[in-house]
């Protein structure tokens, strides 16, 4: 057993009862539910390999693995299998890609926040992806919703043969859809009007 902070200062143990009147609410968990509900080891996580309809297409190839939340909304999109499918205000998720892969142009309703973890990443935005930066270990790159934008993994990082990156949109059902066009110009993922 655990000895906590208030035994080891000699501290009365505080109550839930004596914390009334905070404005933020208070709530306990116990170990076994934090564990059974809010913990996801990354050894242990599963994804949908065609989770993205362009995820298995040459040069887009990648792993999207949901970690926190319920998951992108898109069109052609499968079940996410998120490992903690909680709804509390964003999403978070691993991308796992070789060099030279990350998904096609796509734009979003909310924040998207790029960390890279192994490798080098290039974030790239814009309507003709006019505009990139790389992104070393640990950078990070916060683009604004409504900005079209994708990402490739440029290396691996070292005795790696794919680059981590973590991805957090905000929102509980944050949506996205694709801008790319094919050689025939039809815009990807989308039934042509007309």
């Amino acid at each position: 057993m655990q000895t906590t902070e208030s035994q080891r200062s000699g501290r009365k143990a505080l109550t839930i009862d004596d914390l009334q009147g905070f404005e933020i609410p208070i709530r306990e968990v116990t170990p076994e539910e934090m564990l059974s509900t809010r913990v996801a080891r990354y050894d242990k996580l599963v994804f949908p390999a065609d989770r993205y309809p362009d995820s298995l297409l040459p040069g887009h190839q990648r792993k999207n693995i949901l970690v926190i939340g319920t998951g992108l909304i898109i069109e052609g999109g499968k079940d996410p299998m998120s490992a903690i499918p909680i709804s509390e205000g964003y999403t978070m998720s691993y991308v796992e890609a070789r060099p030279g892969n990350g998904p096609i142009l796509h734009n979003h309703d909310t924040l998207e926040s790029f960390i890279a973890i192994h490798g080098t990443w290039r974030v790239i935005w814009g309507v003709n992806e006019e505009h990139s930066l790389d992104l070393n270990p640990l950078d990070v790159c916060a683009c604004p919703p409504f900005v079209p934008r994708r990402f490739i993994n440029l290396t691996p990082g070292e005795g790696r043969e794919e680059g981590l990156l973590i991805t957090v949109q905000a929102g509980n059902h944050p949506k996205a859809e694709w801008i790319h066009r094919d050689a025939d110009g039809n815009f990807f993922g989308k039934t042509q009007r007309g």
